[in-house]
């Protein structure tokens, strides 16, 4: 079952992936956002689609950076573990809130690296950033998982 369900998340994955329709309104979306939060802090950043313009720094926001494939490893754990649908519903809602949440800050963050601190930005988005996006979803569903079973009736 839990082969069976990680591999259906990553099916639709690779399939959302592909649909030019879907990663548009995704990547946009999160440039979006990102750029709104970082004008409120003050940022001169413009927005054009999925580019991220900051002065001497454009950053291109791809499906890579938004929280989607994350979210996906998430889902399919979380659709995997024998719990009531309501609480598979609620995990996943937190879970996408969440990991939106974090993923804001991983790219408001990058862009501030472009700007500031260009030779650490690479290592930071590479290395640091897509595992902790990775270990997030994970730590949610351990969360999660935890809060299922003690709410199960034994």
């Amino acid at each position: 079952m839990v082969a069976a369900s990680l591999g259906l998340a990553l099916a639709l994955y690779l399939t959302l992936s592909k649909l030019p329709a879907f990663t548009d309104a995704i990547t946009s979306s999160t440039a979006n956002a990102t750029g709104f939060l970082l004008r409120l802090l003050g940022a001169d950043v413009s927005v054009r689609g999925s580019l991220l313009d900051a002065r001497s720094f454009s950053f291109i926001v791809v499906p890579d950076c938004t929280p989607l494939a994350p979210f996906m490893l998430l889902a399919g754990a979380m659709l995997a573990f024998p719990a009531p649908l309501r609480d598979k519903l609620i995990g996943l809602l937190v879970g996408a809130v969440f990991l939106s949440v974090l993923n804001l800050l991983r790219v408001m963050s990058l862009v501030y690296l472009g700007l500031y601190a260009p030779e650490w930005l690479e290592a930071m988005h590479l290395i640091v950033w897509q595992s902790a996006m990775v270990l997030a979803g994970i730590l949610v569903f351990l969360w999660w998982m935890r809060r299922s079973v003690r709410a199960a009736p034994a």
